[in-house]
């Protein structure tokens, strides 16, 4: 674990002072002091605003599926995937991956990766329609246009997007009451590790994703981002750098400003094999030591079976996880 450690400092040392003298957002300001909790009744005002949004956005997704409810569907990615079978629907054809799918889609067909899908076996399947995650529509839009197969695209990066297709889908296939069900068991999960952090000192946190290789900052509408969100952390990509970008390159300049408590990293790879290709260079470089994150011990790579996948089925598990990485000692 000590390796890990090391190599994922060691990982964003040598990268981060690659990108040193790049050009980006300038270092923010001292941090403005958290705002107070709003009023009962500006709690009201939001949530029924926030309500009226979440079903306009359902009712926009689901004109993609059109009257009729889809006998047989593709799907092209493991999160939705997994959602499917949380709603008791059983897809036609769902994609190849290194992720783990519901074991009760074992037998179920594979028809490719998500980004490099199996036409010729698509079509042997005679789906109704072939849904996909929003993120690789403008990417994958162009292969499925052979196939002369309706398309949908959902949302499927944050917990909160995970959420919102689970209300679609189950509208759909007219599989409400389990939709809702689900959401609801998701839910009360997640109040109840929210409350055990309840009054906790909200850490910044900065959330990084790539290999060796390559490095960007995550903000909050990913995966990791949102569980850490709604835990309390604020992460300096939005908060202190002024990002809205989902993924951004790093800027050391603006990162060593932010000074973050909690460094985590998202590999897009084997941690291990980062931690042992990285554990040397750490040790000739002291960049990072008057760094909050750096000296409390808090720079982590999370764990891929958690936080690899945008996953609404592992949400819970990675609150724990994220919750024990952001407050613990």
């Amino acid at each position: 674990m000590k390796a890990i450690q090391y190599g994922v400092i060691a990982l964003m040392v040598i990268v981060l002072a690659a990108c040193g003298n790049s050009n980006g957002a300038s270092p923010a300001s001292s941090p403005m002091p958290a705002a107070e909790s709003p009023a009962s009744s500006s709690q009201d005002t939001n949530s029924q605003a926030e309500e009226k949004k979440d079903h306009g956005e359902v009712e926009k997704l689901m004109q993609q599926f059109g009257t009729k409810k889809p006998e047989k569907i593709v799907t092209l990615s493991v999160s939705i995937t997994e959602i499917l079978h949380e709603i008791g629907v059983v897809p036609a054809g769902v994609p190849k991956s290194s992720s783990k799918l519901p074991e009760a889609f074992e037998h179920v067909p594979r028809i490719g990766s998500s980004h490099q899908p199996d036409l010729e076996q698509i079509a042997k399947l005679q789906p109704d329609i072939i849904v996909g995650p929003m993120s690789i529509k403008d990417s994958i839009e162009k292969k499925l246009k052979p196939a002369s197969i309706p398309t949908a695209y959902l949302p499927a990066d944050s917990l909160e997007q995970l959420k919102l297709s689970t209300t679609v889908l189950g509208r759909v296939f007219g599989h409400e009451n389990k939709a809702e069900a689900y959401l609801e068991k998701i839910h009360r999960e997640e109040q109840a590790i929210l409350a055990s952090v309840k009054g906790k000192p909200a850490p910044k946190i900065m959330i990084l994703f790539g290999s060796a290789e390559s490095l960007m900052l995550m903000n909050d509408n990913t995966f990791a981002g949102s569980i850490a969100r709604n835990l309390g952390a604020t992460n300096v990509l939005s908060e202190f750098m002024k990002k809205a970008e989902d993924y951004v390159p790093i800027n050391m300049e603006s990162v060593i400003a932010a000074n973050p408590d909690v460094i985590v990293l998202v590999a897009h790879g084997d941690p291990d094999a980062i931690a042992k290709k990285f554990e040397d260079d750490v040790k000739k470089n002291g960049a990072w030591e008057k760094m909050n994150a750096f000296k409390n011990g808090k720079m982590k790579a999370l764990d891929p079976q958690l936080y690899g996948i945008a996953s609404i089925v592992k949400a819970p598990a990675a609150y724990k996880d994220m919750a024990h990485i952001l407050f613990d000692k």
